[in-house]
């Protein structure tokens, strides 16, 4: 007896898809609420996570073309809320979540993940002061990165125009959303590598609750300003906010409005020190050159005529003068009869012979030098032509004059045939002549 069954039969590619189709078509969108965990970023540019609470969890998807448009950064540990699609993947036979959006969940999770950032920063020395640039007190070119909208860019221009009128960059940024952290990120880039360097960046913007914040909390953000060339004012919402921007800049300033006064000085206040020092550097001058007068006077009452000395000396220098000139004629007057004396004393015939014999002494050394470079140069002569005849009897030209060769091969004589390979080419020179000869 055969029993039919009404139990209707699937193959399990059909159950998957029937499970999906229910899944999908009675669960719209929902909110789902747990902590991220084991979350890995796919090279596809897909991210996948864990959602879980204390007991369950579900695995979450967050396609590429929806990441850029989050509000955070998803990472370990964070708890949040996340929007979405319940779907199932056939493949594996499990359900998951496809994330649309995902916020935060509540403040105390927020101030709980910004004390685990803080601890990690600063184990790496991203606050540490050592790090800190000095603020120039007086730049001349300020870079603020901020929202081009906003009160905060007004204020400031209205607070260094007031102050220290100056050059203003400004980088129009996004300061709270999605593009928030890469407009910051972008504008320090910026700054560190345009033509027209700032000497200070003022990175600002007004009051907001911690979530809104956020962007001024993220890692990447807190790197790049600790990394930046260029000092960095953080200005971010009111004095009782603070950020992690706040520990990492290199100042920081508890509103927008403090910053500009921060990072200016007050011309009023420069004028008036300027004035205060030129008067009291007047009056210490004018003290310190009476005082030196009074000195001079003094000191120049206890020198001698300086104008009597010199003439004195002068006085003194025409007196020897005329010692000296006196002295020197009578050495002359005597000189003279000395020499008239020896004069009228010389026998000048004796004088005339001695001149002629000294005369003919010249003479007859002079024809014996003539003499003797004449036979020197003619042994000379002799002893070159000797050896020109030797030279001429030992030159090898004499040998081929008689009709004999000589062979050469690289430029050496050859020997012996066997110098020379078979095939080479050689120089055959004889007495008027050379001709090339190869070996076969």
């Amino acid at each position: 007896m055969n029993v039919i069954s009404n139990i209707k039969e699937y193959s399990v590619s059909e159950l998957n898809s029937s499970i999906k189709n229910i899944m999908e078509h009675n669960f719209n969108l929902i909110k789902v609420r747990g902590e991220i965990s084991q979350t890995n970023k796919h090279s596809s540019g897909h991210i996948y996570f864990i959602l879980k609470d204390g007991n369950s969890s579900i695995s979450s998807i967050c396609w590429r073309s929806t990441v850029p448009r989050l509000n955070i950064k998803i990472e370990d540990g964070i708890s949040v809320i996340v929007k979405g699609r319940i779907t199932t993947y056939e493949l594996q036979s499990k359900y998951q979540i496809i994330i649309d959006q995902v916020d935060y969940e509540g403040e105390g999770a927020l101030l709980k993940l910004l004390e685990q950032r803080k601890k990690k920063l600063s184990l790496l020395g991203y606050f540490d002061n050592k790090n800190k640039k000095l603020i120039p007190k007086f730049p001349s070119r300020i870079g603020v990165i901020t929202s081009e909208t906003g009160a905060v860019i007004k204020d400031i221009i209205h607070r260094v125009s007031e102050r220290f009128p100056l050059e203003l960059l400004l980088y129009p940024a996004n300061v709270q959303g999605e593009k928030s952290l890469k407009d910051l990120i972008d504008g320090i880039n910026y700054f560190n590598n345009t033509l027209s360097t700032p000497d200070l960046i003022i990175i600002a913007r007004g009051g907001g609750s911690l979530e809104d914040l956020m962007s001024f909390n993220e890692e990447e953000l807190v790197k790049k300003i600790g990394e930046s060339k260029i000092p960095i004012i953080s200005a971010v919402g009111h004095e009782t906010d603070f950020t992690l921007c706040d520990l990492v800049a290199d100042l920081r300033a508890p509103t927008p409005t403090a910053a500009a006064e921060i990072a200016v000085p007050d011309r009023k206040d420069l004028f008036f020190k300027i004035n205060s020092a030129y008067t009291l550097m007047s009056n210490i001058l004018l003290k310190k050159i009476g005082e030196k007068k009074l000195n001079l006077e003094v000191f120049t009452n206890k020198f001698p005529n300086i104008t009597n000395l010199i003439n004195n000396k002068y006085q003194n220098l025409d007196y020897f003068e005329e010692k000296i000139k006196d002295s020197l004629n009578i050495i002359l007057k005597n000189s003279k009869i000395k020499f008239f004396s020896k004069v009228e004393k010389i026998n000048k015939r004796i004088l005339y012979q001695r001149i002629e014999f000294l005369y003919e002494k010249i003479n007859t050394l002079n024809k014996g030098i003539k003499i003797q470079l004449k036979n020197f140069i003619q042994s000379k002569k002799t002893l070159i032509t000797s050896s020109n005849r030797q030279l001429a009897l030992l030159s090898y030209k004499n040998i081929l004059r008689r009709g004999f060769s000589v062979i050469k091969y690289n430029q050496e004589l050859i020997k012996d045939e066997i110098q020379i390979n078979k095939g080479e080419i050689f120089e055959v020179e004889f007495y008027k002549s050379k001709l090339k000869a190869k070996k076969i």
